[in-house]
């Protein structure tokens, strides 16, 4: 969520976190996900006569997913209890030094100030730049948004011409929602 409202300045797409178990489903979505829409991006840049880069990045990114895959694969379950013994065991000024007590972190705020570091000290962006990076993400929705819309209807188009039941189901949904409209249409006028 961090990167959603203080996003990269040259983002080629929004940013999503998914961690999955099954390997399978990992491969399967990291393939749709990402070396589908760079194999396609590579193809746009051929075709403009410029070199290709997107799946040299995305290979340098399975690299370094590839490193983290075994911890976010499995299921961890960390036991506390010498460190609530410790915490326990601590006078007040030892515990003001030796602040670890990690219930006390408030985790939205860290991950804001962890994004914000990031793209201001790794990534050498400016802060200057938000806005813009905000209308450039906002536009990339829209792009998802769009292209996801038309699939849907691309696809539902061809199970219509084909399917007299799917017809069936699109005219009974369409129906329901006139007779949700025209409900809240009358309802809105005996006010």
């Amino acid at each position: 969520m961090s990167f959603k409202t203080n996003p990269l300045e040259q983002a080629f797409r929004r940013p999503n976190v998914n961690l999955r178990s099954n390997p399978f489903t990992n491969q399967y979505w990291t393939t749709v996900s990402h070396t589908l829409p760079a194999l396609l991006y590579d193809g746009y840049l051929t075709l403009m006569g410029r070199k290709p880069r997107m799946m040299k990045t995305i290979t340098r990114l399975h690299k370094a997913m590839m490193v983290l895959e075994y911890f976010t694969s499995h299921s961890w379950v960390w036991n506390t209890d010498n460190m609530a013994m410790l915490l326990a065991q601590m006078s007040p000024e030892d515990k003001k030094i030796f602040n670890f007590d990690v219930r006390q972190l408030h985790w939205a705020e860290y991950m804001e100030n962890y994004c914000m570091g990031t793209k201001k000290y790794v990534l050498n962006e400016e802060l200057s730049g938000l806005p813009a990076a905000r209308k450039h993400l906002n536009k990339l929705r829209n792009i998802r948004y769009t292209f996801n819309t038309i699939l849907v209807v691309f696809i539902w188009r061809i199970f219509i011409a084909r399917s007299q039941m799917a017809r069936n189901i699109w005219y009974f949904v369409v129906s329901l929602c006139f007779k949700f409209l025209s409900y809240f249409r009358a309802s809105s006028t005996m006010r």
